[in-house]
């Protein structure tokens, strides 16, 4: 604190230097001011030289002397005035900086205890751990926010943290169960919350109520068509998903990626890809499938995995066990850009990967150009690895791959 009295006190005299010299300009002694003895010493000159008689000498000096001196005790006023300015000045600028400064900033031995500043008001900015931990809390004083609940169950998709998710934004569609908005939320946190990320009870009827109230809800519409391809119903899939299409402006950057959607979900359904001649769906299936295949792999990605197991690990599987194939980013978030859940007892099976398998819109197959291909035995019917699963994960590849992937489980999860 040496260093901060110090640097006050020289500060305060530099203001002083300021103000205090034109507080002498005028003299001590009740003498003229420095006009008045200039025109008083110019009259006696004059008079000296013998410009003015002694009579006009006498008249201007006694028009002199009607002006008022400065008062007897003028020359005390300037030693009070510049008193009381060299006590108020450092008292003032101290009062100030105990307010709204930092004293402790300029003393060396405290510098190292004070917090890094990175924020505009000072304070280190919070982690987004820290941010979503906060509102938490401030939420447990705030059971009725309704915004608050909104923004902290996104908060928590974003982190891939979808319990959390579902809890808080079941407090949101309680406060507010007929907003459309909230309900697809609702839905979207309840479905991915499950182990299988299915859209199927109250979420399914949530999506179906929001839609009911507003047909055109573009999210609404997107999930009904996720939820219709999970049910194999590729048929209402493709009506939402083209419905759809009609909503989005021209140059919409989902436009691409949504027409993939559809080809994929028209190939499954053995229909001709749009904009086929009208005779093509009258030709057989199997021709048909065969152009929409070629649709799809020209449009998106198409992964065919193989997947088997080892022998020595075969033995280990229980009838009620559950196979995940899945394709996730080689970096980043491991939520799944595409997955398909089978009866681990299918094994040996063949299973196809492309964009429709994808839970969410922004994170799907065709967003990379390479991705690691993994299959997992789940005893627990999750899709997150638990202890006990089995697994294979393999080297990235790469999305635009047309050959099969030979995938062998061999391993097992600790």
């Amino acid at each position: 604190m040496n260093t901060f009295w110090l640097l006050t006190g020289l500060m305060s005299l530099l203001a002083l230097a300021f103000v205090l010299p034109p507080l002498w300009r005028s003299n001590g002694d009740g003498e003229p001011s420095g006009d008045d003895a200039r025109r008083l010493h110019a009259l006696e000159q004059a008079h000296a030289a013998g410009v003015l008689s002694d009579e006009e000498y006498a008249a201007k000096h006694a028009a002199l002397d009607t002006i008022e001196p400065a008062p007897a005790d003028g020359g005390r006023r300037p030693w009070i005035a510049a008193a009381l300015l060299a006590l108020t000045i450092p008292a003032g600028a101290w009062m100030i900086y105990r307010e709204l400064g930092q004293p402790a900033a300029l003393d060396p031995e405290a510098h190292g205890a004070l917090p890094t500043m990175t924020a505009d008001d000072g304070s280190t900015p919070p982690s987004m751990d820290q941010a979503v931990a906060g509102l938490a809390e401030r939420l447990r004083n705030e059971p009725d926010n309704l915004e608050g609940w909104l923004l902290l169950g996104r908060a928590y998709k974003s982190m891939e943290r979808f319990e959390p998710a579902r809890e808080a934004l079941a407090n949101a569609y309680r406060l507010a169960p007929d907003q459309p908005d909230v309900m697809i939320e609702y839905a979207e946190a309840l479905a991915l919350s499950t182990p299988e990320r299915r859209f199927d009870g109250e979420s399914l009827a949530l999506l179906q109520r929001a839609t009911a109230q507003v047909p055109d809800h573009q999210r609404g519409l997107w999930l009904l068509g996720i939820a219709a391809m999970q049910a194999g119903d590729y048929a209402q899939a493709i009506e939402r998903w083209e419905y759809l299409q009609t909503l989005l402006p021209d140059d919409a950057d989902a436009i691409a990626s949504l027409q993939t959607q559809i080809d994929a979900a028209r190939e499954r359904a053995g229909m001709p890809p749009q904009g086929a001649p009208a005779g093509a769906a009258a030709s057989s299936t199997g021709a048909a499938s065969t152009a929409a295949s070629q649709a799809a792999a020209a449009d998106g990605p198409r992964l065919t995995v193989q997947v088997d197991v080892a022998p020595g690990l075969a033995e280990r599987i229980g009838p009620s066990d559950t196979l995940f194939v899945f394709a996730r980013a080689p970096n980043g978030p491991r939520m799944p850009l595409a997955i398909q859940r089978l009866a681990a007892g299918a094994l040996p099976t063949t299973v196809v990967l492309d964009d429709s398998s994808s839970m969410m819109p922004q994170l799907k197959l065709s967003s990379l150009p390479e991705v690691v291909i993994g299959a997992r035995i789940s005893r627990s019917g999750q899709a997150t690895p638990q202890p006990g699963d089995l697994e294979v994960l393999s080297a990235p590849v790469a999305t635009s791959r047309r050959e099969a992937l030979r995938l062998t489980i061999d391993r097992v999860v600790e």
